[in-house]
């Protein structure tokens, strides 16, 4: 993930994306009022994407913003945050938001961000397809993409990975250091850990492990009370553990 650290990009290897994509270029851009967010722009490369402004919409209940793009030389797409929206960090670093080209084959060369764009897929968010069409792939491209992050050294993109190929008890503890890693930042970033957090509780429910599933949804929903797919998956979670008066809470 991203903490805001600069340091070289072999040497990364940080959720959501290495920190690579925090480098060289990429400075985190001055706020404006239409923003009030601190971010820090990067492409797959971890370079500032060249005339390409991105902005945070106004707060919602949460306080999160919505995230888009205001302009930008070509057609692009922000892969993360996997779902568009961006809290204030309880620390100094910037929000890593990454953006890519639609339908930039090379930046699939880069698990990290193959692995963004299946976070929403394997959260049940959106179909394959769906996020094919929104990145500018080809959904045979793209799921190649996914069928490969099994294979990666990062936890992070392993775990998705490896919830895409349907071996969630396998997942479990990539995903589980991979969250820990996030909570353990000196600047904690609410997109980050959230997205930790329902990873992990995705691999915990669908192993089985049900009681420690809701521990990472309540996580997830400490960070967004107002979140239904959170909320949902803890009740849910909470219901296979035989706890539903914990559930209707």
């Amino acid at each position: 993930m991203k903490s805001g650290l600069f340091c070289n990009f072999a040497a990364m290897a940080l959720f959501f994306r290495p920190a690579a994509l925090l480098l060289s270029g990429a400075t985190a851009l001055p706020l404006s009022a239409a923003s009030a967010l601190p971010m820090n722009v990067a492409d797959a490369r971890g370079k500032k994407p060249s005339g390409v402004v991105v902005e945070a919409g106004d707060a919602g209940p949460d306080g999160w913003r919505r995230l888009t793009i205001s302009r930008a030389k070509k057609g692009s797409v922000i892969v993360w945050p996997f779902d568009g929206l961006a809290a204030n960090p309880d620390g100094p670093e910037p929000v890593s938001v990454v953006v890519i080209e639609r339908g930039d084959e090379k930046a699939l060369a880069h698990p990290q961000i193959a692995a963004d764009i299946a976070t929403g897929v394997v959260l049940g968010l959106e179909s394959p397809e769906a996020a094919a069409s929104r990145t500018g792939f080809e959904a045979g491209t793209l799921k190649a993409a996914f069928d490969g992050l099994a294979k990666t050294k990062d936890d992070s993109a392993l775990g998705v990975g490896l919830l895409w190929a349907k071996r969630p008890a396998d997942a479990v503890d990539p995903l589980g250091r991979a969250l820990r890693d996030r909570e353990r930042q000196l600047t904690r970033v609410p997109s980050d850990i959230y997205a930790a957090a329902m990873l992990d509780g995705k691999a915990l429910l669908d192993a089985g492990k049900y009681d420690d599933a809701a521990v990472a949804y309540l996580k997830a929903l400490k960070l967004r009370p107002s979140d239904p797919l959170a909320r949902k998956m803890r009740a849910e979670a909470l219901t296979k553990a035989g706890k539903e008066d914990a559930a209707r809470e």
